[in-house]
């Protein structure tokens, strides 16, 4: 609630008139400031559940048996920044009160969409998927056999691909592909995208993406140029 709602309620309840500038004064007096809330997935109880089972199961997984492992993702990109703003007033300290939580719905818009997969050992070229959505039968084309079944190969026989439950990752034709190369797939619980380390790597592209003063043309370049191809290459 802003300031001029607070005047406007202190203002029907009381009839004491006061400056919008005198309940900001107020609030800083005690501890409270204009804050963006911290984004969070909407999780049901079956989702929580399915979180801890994954983590329970992985909980002693060391580095050789994570290092088997492409997180991959998809992830779209606006190059016209949104320019509005959520604030809260919080105290200091409270940023992770879910009262203080705004819930958020994943892709809600953009203009590029984008494809990438990082392991401990490396990483995939970062893939555009233009001309439309990506369908089942584009991910296998498109993504799975250039991109995946060639990193499959440099991990070796212990690979594992995670990737999450959309619809295109999930129908007969892909899981017939993956199973005819050979490749795990990572079961995943759904609703999870804060689990996939890949989701920093989206963070800090969307940062820099974002900012008009740091956008470059040649932006696949600048974002994605670092580390080897493929592991051992």
């Amino acid at each position: 609630m802003n300031a001029t709602l607070l005047q406007q309620h202190l203002r029907s309840a009381t009839g004491t008139t006061v400056s919008t500038q005198t309940v900001r004064n107020r609030r800083h007096g005690v501890g409270l400031y204009a804050r963006r809330p911290m984004v969070c997935v909407r999780l049901t109880s079956r989702h929580r559940r399915d979180r801890r089972e994954w983590a329970t199961e992985h909980v002693d997984w060391r580095r050789n048996e994570w290092s088997n492992v492409l997180f991959s993702d998809e992830s779209r990109f606006s190059f016209h920044p949104d320019n509005r703003r959520i604030f809260i007033w919080r105290d200091r300290g409270s940023r992770n009160n879910p009262a203080f939580v705004h819930e958020s719905v994943r892709f809600g818009g953009g203009e590029v969409l984008v494809y990438g997969g990082i392991s401990i050992n490396g990483r995939t070229d970062l893939y555009i998927i233009r001309d439309g959505p990506l369908t089942a039968r584009r991910y296998r084309d498109e993504i799975l056999r250039p991109i995946v079944v060639p990193y499959d190969a440099a991990i070796g026989d212990d690979f594992i691909l995670m990737n999450d439950n959309c619809k295109p990752h999930r129908v007969n034709q892909v899981e017939d592909f993956l199973l005819d190369e050979g490749i795990v797939r990572m079961e995943w619980p759904a609703s999870s995208p804060d689990m996939n380390p890949i989701e920093h790597v989206w963070d800090a592209l969307g940062r820099r993406v974002a900012s008009p003063h740091k956008l470059s043309k040649n932006w696949k370049v600048l974002f994605w140029k670092s580390g080897t191809e493929y592991p051992n290459s």
